[in-house]
């Protein structure tokens, strides 16, 4: 039996966070497998580094120029396979440079809502559907770009990826997409790759980032949908009643949004309580996690949650919001909250910083709940996929 042929390609302009830890997890897991498969990690060539280290065995890296998106275009109206999916959408959703085609995969997995129209079998992850459930966080022109795309790369997929059963039947009622075509994959976090933090780089970080001696963390980009207000609004209400709020430090790279942000924690009078970090490099966020007292989670839309997983692999405790899948990744491993209740939230943080007990269950649950997400299970779920999806075994029997 000849070795099976992966493509997952990862051309994504950021990687150090969102789908990008994702895919460096999935690099983690794939790299320990001993299948009959290899693996082509494609990325940009000036990304090389940011995966490099997480990728051995069957797994290989390609990097791969930023092609402007005339050439997609006109490669696209060449391939007689992808006619059928062109015509009017042609110019939005792009096809293939031809790259994977000539080098014989079996099949392409696209781990991130990025991916080309393409005659290889493939597999596509549209993550969420985010756009559909808040379109005011969205332009009109982003909005009828993701719906071109993400539907065309559904429709041309063989199998459509999600990571939980609410995803699953969002995809199923908005965009119609059968239910036998759909495949939940419970994911891993980054954080199992991540190697851990000696003394000499916790002590480092601490001076760095000039951390206080007790805080809680949210690690997210400073999007609206996000939610970084409603912690705000919580700290503000602590106040009000007499209560010292702990100091919150917000990670994960910044937008025009985080101006707002911070206008708004001076009109609350918080803005001592909270720093915005930026991005902060891996180890960093490794210390981060280990030092904090809890990390807060009040996003008001989740495809999958990842910063909960990686808080339950830092032994971390985790107050989070009871929007979209949170609950279903969670289980009972968090203390909930409405994400458009600060009090809410503000009596979460209350009950957590009084008592210890709460904490340490929260950890021991957290830890239960990590024998369903892993890196390795993934990695295995997948070459599973790839096989069952590349159908080599009907191919070989045809010829």
């Amino acid at each position: 039996m000849r070795t099976l042929r992966v493509a997952i390609d990862c051309r994504i302009d950021d990687p150090r966070q969102g789908t990008g830890t994702a895919v460096l997890a999935l690099a983690h897991g794939l790299s320990k497998l001993d299948r009959n498969q290899k693996y082509t990690f494609i990325v940009f060539e000036d990304l090389v580094d940011w995966l490099r280290p997480y990728v051995s065995g069957p797994c290989s890296i390609k990097g791969m120029p930023r092609a402007p998106r005339s050439t997609l275009r006109k490669f696209a109206s060449k391939q007689r396979a992808l006619r059928f999916l062109w015509g009017k959408i042609n110019r939005s959703v792009g096809a293939s440079d031809g790259w994977i085609e000539s080098q014989g995969f079996d099949v392409v997995h696209f781990p991130t809502q990025a991916a080309y129209l393409t005659r290889v079998p493939s597999i596509y992850q549209p993550w969420d559907l985010q756009h559909l459930h808040y379109p005011e966080f969205f332009s009109s022109a982003d909005i009828a770009s993701r719906e071109l795309r993400y539907r065309a790369f559904c429709a041309q997929a063989r199998s459509v990826c999600v990571q939980t059963e609410w995803g699953k039947q969002d995809l199923i009622a908005k965009y119609g997409v059968s239910p036998e075509k759909v495949r939940i994959i419970l994911w891993g976090s980054a954080f199992e790759a991540y190697p851990e933090a000696d003394p000499d780089e916790i002590e480092k970080a601490v001076q760095e980032l000039a951390l206080p001696s007790e805080f809680m963390i949210y690690p997210a980009v400073t999007w609206p949908h996000k939610n970084h207000a409603v912690i705000l609004r919580a700290l503000a209400r602590l106040k009000e009643q007499g209560a010292r709020p702990p100091t919150i430090l917000f990670t994960g790279a910044a937008t025009d949004f985080q101006r707002t942000l911070q206008t708004l924690a001076a009109s609350l009078g918080v803005a001592s309580e909270v720093r915005f970090l930026g991005f902060v490099t891996t180890s960093q966020l490794q210390v981060l996690f280990r030092l904090a007292r809890a990390m807060i989670f009040p996003s008001k839309f989740e495809g999958l949650g990842l910063p909960v997983l990686e808080a339950f692999r830092a032994e971390l405790p985790v107050i989070s919001s009871n929007a979209t899948v949170l609950p279903e990744v969670a289980g009972d491993a968090a203390l909930y909250f409405d994400p458009d209740a600060p009090e809410q939230l503000a009596e979460a943080i209350e009950m957590l910083k009084g008592s210890e007990a709460l904490r340490k269950d929260l950890i021991r649950r957290g830890q239960t709940l990590l024998q369903k997400y892993s890196a390795d299970r993934a990695a295995e779920q997948f070459a599973s996929l790839y096989k069952l999806v590349a159908d080599v075994d009907a191919r070989e029997n045809s010829l």
